[in-house]
């Protein structure tokens, strides 16, 4: 009986720590009564309108945005801010800029708020509170499921239970995940977390055992990756890496059974459904919705995105350079391919994220883009605490813990006014004022 509560502790953690981002979600919604109106802010306006584009106004031209969220919403206002104006034009047609996959994601949530609306007699506008309220809940629910993913892989990875517990620990307060389950639960990133961290769990699944179903669940979860962000479909490039080792028994199979690669297709079900919203809406399958915002790959900002205070990777979530900066004190020749693979892929991502027109994505908690990829950054954690020994350890853990405490007591300042103007001066500022110091 003992044994079998001791294997259980992750999964308690992880119970413990979504009921203390409720509580600090739930917290932040009890002042004014617009409070809950932040659930679905800025970026998240557009990722959300898809739900009652679809299932309320059947308006894939957004003309409810004029009507319905700027007048008659309780949450709407004048444009800027938390209020966005999320369309743009093709063709002379009016589109939504962002892509639906964060919302097919938060549809369960949505539909229940519609449906009890529907029952109380409210009017169904897609803007009255409950469904803002749902989208919060939803964004907590998502961070569970996304966790328990993630042991599941450190679990696959033969981490014992108190290498699994750290882990957890590290990565949800080393992160911005917090930001972005308890302050931002409409923006796409902890959506992406869930499945970039869903495909590496089949990706391993797959390096175990060559199965259809499980190469099946890849290519859908890459269509889907695709429809929700589709710059993150470069975590495909870790695949080499972590079935190099079973490389000849996969071209075996492939050989034997060619029909092996019709599971393959489900990958283009997210996509066909995203290409035949935008026929709807424009009359044609294949555009480009963000107009005149887009990459320049010749000038990237590939050291301001990874170190400038404007939002870089590490100065905000430094935990994350920390296992490659230790290398030498936990690396292991049979992790050789999976280390490999991974830095390359988040090299490669870094270098797409960074050559954005807007590389420090607006106001926000560091590179909010790199959250998507916290299952591969966490992974790497993992086997640093696995690798080491236990001497190791005494200077491992406490700037492991360290760079957790640097990370949160930015995201206090953060929720006390520092570091809300573009560009962002008052990073040391922020740090001195946690430890009474001007």
């Amino acid at each position: 009986m003992k044994a079998k509560l001791t294997t259980k502790i992750p999964l308690i953690l992880l119970l413990l720590l979504t009921l203390v981002f409720a509580k600090l979600q739930f917290n932040k919604r009890l002042g004014a009564p617009d409070d809950v109106c932040m659930n679905i802010c800025s970026d998240g306006r557009g990722y959300y309108a898809w739900l009652p584009a679809i299932f309320i106004y059947h308006d894939l031209n957004f003309g409810f945005f004029e009507q319905v969220e700027l007048k008659t919403s309780p949450c709407g206002g004048a444009i800027g801010g938390c209020i966005q104006d999320y369309r743009n034009s093709f063709d002379g047609h009016i589109c939504n800029k962002y892509y639906p996959g964060t919302a097919f994601m938060m549809l369960p949530f949505f539909a229940w708020a519609h449906i009890t609306e529907s029952m109380g007699g409210y009017r169904t506008t897609g803007y009255s509170p409950l469904y803002f309220q749902m989208i919060g809940i939803s964004g907590i629910c998502y961070f569970l499921l996304g966790m328990l993913i993630f042991l599941a892989i450190l679990r696959k990875l033969q981490l014992n239970i108190l290498q699994q517990s750290l882990t957890i620990l590290l990565v949800t307060f080393g992160s911005n995940m917090l930001y972005f389950t308890a302050d931002k639960p409409a923006y796409s990133h902890i959506y992406s977390f869930v499945l970039i961290a869903a495909f590496l769990y089949y990706a391993i699944c797959l390096r175990e055992h060559f199965s259809a179903k499980h190469l099946a669940y890849l290519s859908f979860l890459t269509g889907f990756i695709f429809i929700t962000r589709p710059v993150n479909v470069s975590i495909v490039l870790i695949l080499p890496f972590l079935l190099w080792e079973c490389r000849t028994m996969l071209m075996d199979v492939l050989r034997q059974k060619p029909s092996v690669l019709l599971a393959l297709l489900p990958g283009l079900i997210m996509p066909c459904i995203l290409f035949d919203l935008y026929h709807i809406s424009t009359g044609h399958l294949f555009i480009y919705s963000y107009d005149k915002e887009g990459f320049d790959f010749l000038h990237p900002h590939f050291w301001q995105f990874l170190f400038s205070y404007d939002n870089g990777v590490f100065p905000y979530t430094p935990l994350l350079l920390l296992p490659f900066v230790f290398l030498f004190a936990w690396y292991k020749l049979t992790d050789k391919p999976l280390i490999a693979g991974a830095f390359i892929t988040m090299l490669v991502t870094a270098y797409i994220h960074s050559s954005w027109w807007c590389w420090s994505y607006g106001l926000s908690f560091g590179a909010r883009t790199m959250l998507d990829f916290l299952p591969l950054f966490g992974i790497i954690i993992g086997l640093s605490l696995k690798n080491a020994n236990l001497k190791k350890h005494f200077y491992l853990l406490p700037v492991y813990f360290l760079c957790c405490t640097v990370t949160m007591v930015l995201y206090d300042r953060k929720n006390h006014g520092y570091m809300s103007q573009y560009p962002i001066t008052d990073y040391w500022p922020a740090l001195r004022s946690s430890l009474g110091m001007k």
